[in-house]
């Protein structure tokens, strides 16, 4: 039931409010004031033109207009609105159901208005709320601004680094094709060099083949001959030592026999300087016969292994020659000294001497047969010949042999050789170096043109001073590192474990930086992170936030959020502000 005095009553100033003069319904948005005139018959029309109403069932508690427009200061109807004048704070709109609801919404009303019949009381906080939003207004133009004027600097350091680069990389262009060029001559005149070198290769193979069926056979035989000869020989010596060292270490010294004197000293000195032919001595008279005769045949058998190659063989026989040399010096050194002892003083009955000499006499009888049987053996082979053969292969095999197969080689002789080999390995390191420089150069030329023709760097080049730069925020658990453009990572503060968050792939909406592909998550999705940007004079990675499991949000400061000056002024926001309905969630009273 209407009363018409509720209409009255309800028919107030709306914060005191007077437009031309006359008074404002509660609640009403003064743009509108002018729909709010009562007709020439008392009548108002709803705002969507549905139906007219009298005027005075205006703002009377009671929902007339389907579009809710009859009561702008009550909640009677669900979808209407109220307007909060807020002096000293910006106007809001409030749904109509918040209305004297017992709640003071201050984020819209902060002067309290549309609590006006309610049980609370709201306060009007305006004036603190007004200045707190300049105050954060004049905070955030401060940001602005500072992002501006960075962002400017970004942009002409973007611009300049562009210059320097495109530069940079018509340079490195024109180097690589001139190393490229290079690379073509140097790669020819290695394989030129290389094919010299296998023909050379071939042809000394196939001579040495020729060498082997003709030398082989013979060579190998002169090596056994002069193996066994070097086993009797050895035997000789060894028993010459034996002797020497028995008279040394049993003679009587207070005998003071000159002839045994002078020829201990002379032992004691060859001993001194060879120990280990003492030692081998010994070891030959401890083993027995079976024992040495297996020894023998295993050096036979370790020298028959180079007896497949002729290099390897002709090398053999050189080394047993000079050793046969050397142990017949040795034997006639030896023996020398032992036929010295002949001539002690025999009023001496120096039994460690007496020994020695007639063990002598045992020797040279015995020493005699074995020589005679060397001779006979070495007639029977006819060595003379077999030496021969080997004497006339050793020079050709010495002319073409690689230098790893023998080391008998004269500088002479492997003169041409050496110097292909010089010449070879001079042109494989020029074309590996030159290789070396044109792959670093196709790399920096690559990586250039990646950057300055592929790469989005922003739509004035801003990124593309600070591009790869890193910044990090230390979130207590973790670390989060973003580097522009580039990649991002999770860093565990306590063991230093990084997990990759991403690589950087595309823009995304409001320039955001979208990073994917990073390490896979534990029975979830691979790692990714989203940068948005907050526009600022200094750059900084703020927040980092987990919505979702291993899907990251990041926020960050910069001027990449920030405007540049339209046509070289500051932009000015001059959009008339609007007010928008704001729906919120209160707790209940």
């Amino acid at each position: 039931m209407r009363v018409g005095l509720v209409s009255q009553l309800v028919f107030l100033y709306a914060q005191a409010g007077l437009i031309q003069g006359k008074p404002v319904l509660r609640g009403l948005d003064p743009r509108l004031a002018s729909r709010y005139e009562p007709s020439s018959d008392n009548m108002f029309a709803c705002l969507d033109g549905s139906q007219r109403i009298p005027f005075g069932r205006v703002n009377d508690d009671y929902c007339d207009c389907a579009d809710g427009s009859d009561e702008p200061g009550t909640s009677a109807c669900p979808n209407g609105t109220f307007f909060c004048a807020n002096a000293g704070h910006v106007p809001g709109t409030l749904s109509a159901s918040r209305v004297n609801d017992g709640v003071c919404d201050y984020d819209v009303c902060c002067d309290g208005s549309d609590e006006w019949d309610s049980l609370i009381k709201c306060p009007n906080r305006c004036a603190e709320i007004g200045a707190k939003r300049r105050d954060d207004e004049e905070k955030l133009a401060q940001a602005n601004d500072a992002g501006m004027r960075k962002l400017q600097e970004l942009v002409a350091q973007g611009r300049e680094l562009r210059q320097t680069k495109s530069a940079e990389l018509e340079h490195k262009r024109a180097e690589l094709a001139k190393t490229e060029q290079e690379y073509s001559v140097a790669e020819a005149h290695k394989n030129e060099l290389e094919q010299i070198q296998r023909d050379h290769e071939t042809h000394n193979a196939n001579t040495m083949q020729q060498l082997t069926t003709e030398y082989l056979e013979p060579v190998v035989q002169y090596r056994k001959e002069l193996a066994a000869q070097l086993h009797i020989l050895r035997a000789h010596r060894d028993t010459l030592i034996r002797l020497l060292k028995a008279v040394r270490d049993g003679h009587n010294v207070e005998f003071n026999d000159e002839a045994v004197a002078k020829v201990v000293h002379e032992y004691a000195e060859y001993a001194e300087a060879l120990p280990y032919m003492e030692e081998a001595a010994q070891a030959y008279v401890d083993e027995d016969s079976k024992a040495r005769k297996e020894r023998e045949l295993q050096m036979d058998r370790d020298s028959e292994e180079d007896d497949a190659s002729l290099v390897l063989c002709v090398g053999a026989v050189d080394i047993a020659e000079n050793e046969l040399r050397t142990v017949n010096d040795d034997i006639s050194v030896l023996l020398g000294w032992m036929r010295d002892l002949e001539g002690y003083n025999r009023n001496y009955h120096d039994l460690a001497v007496k020994g020695a000499v007639v063990a002598l006499a045992d020797f040279e009888t015995a020493r005699e047969r074995e020589m005679s049987d060397v001779s006979s053996r070495h007639e029977a082979a006819n060595i003379g010949e077999l030496k021969s053969k080997y004497e006339e292969a050793k020079p050709l095999v010495d002319a073409i042999a690689p230098a790893d197969e023998s080391a008998l080689n004269s500088e002479e002789e492997n003169a041409d050789t050496d110097d292909l080999e010089k010449q070879v390995a001079d042109a494989r390191s020029q074309f590996w170096d030159i290789q070396n420089v044109k792959t670093r150069l196709t790399n920096e030329v690559s990586n250039l043109r990646e950057l300055l023709e592929e790469k989005d760097l922003g739509p004035h080049d801003e990124f593309l001073s600070l591009y790869k730069q890193c910044y990090s925020l230390d979130t207590g658990e973790y670390t989060y590192e973003v580097c522009l453009l580039d990649r991002a990572a999770q860093i565990e503060n306590k063991n230093n474990a990084r997990q990759n968050l991403g690589t950087f792939t595309e823009f995304g909406q409001n320039r955001e930086l979208n990073y994917r592909n990073g390490a896979k998550c534990w029975n979830g999705p691979e790692r990714s992170i989203t940068v948005a940007f907050e526009c600022a004079g200094v750059v900084e990675l703020v927040e980092v936030k987990e919505p979702e499991k291993c899907e990251y949000r990041a926020v960050m400061t910069g001027p990449f959020a920030c405007q540049l000056p339209v046509s070289g002024s500051e932009v000015v926001d001059g959009e008339a502000e609007e007010h928008t309905v704001k729906e919120h969630v209160h707790d209940e009273l």
